[in-house]
């Protein structure tokens, strides 16, 4: 199967935790979701300015996160088909996202060098972590 759609590269993608969607994001900052039972886009969505370097879905499936080189991590609903909250704060890209298993933390890490944490649907920075003297890596993930 190949899942077409973009108009620039992919920098991330992600399956929802029923793998039933992919979520891939591209250099334009688009991200485009599709439906692998029916093979088709179901969602085009937009709001980063520049590259997408990270997806991840959240575990229970309605929602995914996206890191971006604009330095913006973005919480998206899938059933809005929107953007719900854009948490603000590292000064460099975004590099990596990832939520937690139970879905309550989302952490990104930057070109900044630092981690931040985050309850995932509270909306607000809980910690920060700058002890890297490089770009930050998850899971082997720049």
């Amino acid at each position: 199967m190949s899942l077409s759609g973009h108009s620039s590269g992919i920098d991330s993608v992600s399956f929802d935790s029923s793998e039933v969607l992919v979520a891939a994001g591209a250099a334009s900052g688009t991200i485009k979701l599709w439906d692998l039972e029916e093979a088709k886009i179901v969602r085009t969505l937009t709001g980063h300015r520049s590259n997408c370097t990270s997806v991840d879905f959240h575990p229970f499936g309605e929602f995914f996160a996206s890191g971006s080189l604009d330095t913006n991590l973005k919480i998206w609903d899938i059933r809005k088909k929107g953007c719900i909250h854009t948490y603000k704060g590292h000064t460099r890209g975004v590099n990596a996202i990832r939520f937690t298993p139970d879905g309550r933390w989302v952490v990104s890490g930057g070109e900044d060098n630092t981690v931040k944490v985050r309850i995932a649907f509270l909306f607000q920075d809980i910690n920060e972590v700058r002890f890297h003297n490089r770009v930050v890596m998850i899971n082997g993930h720049k």
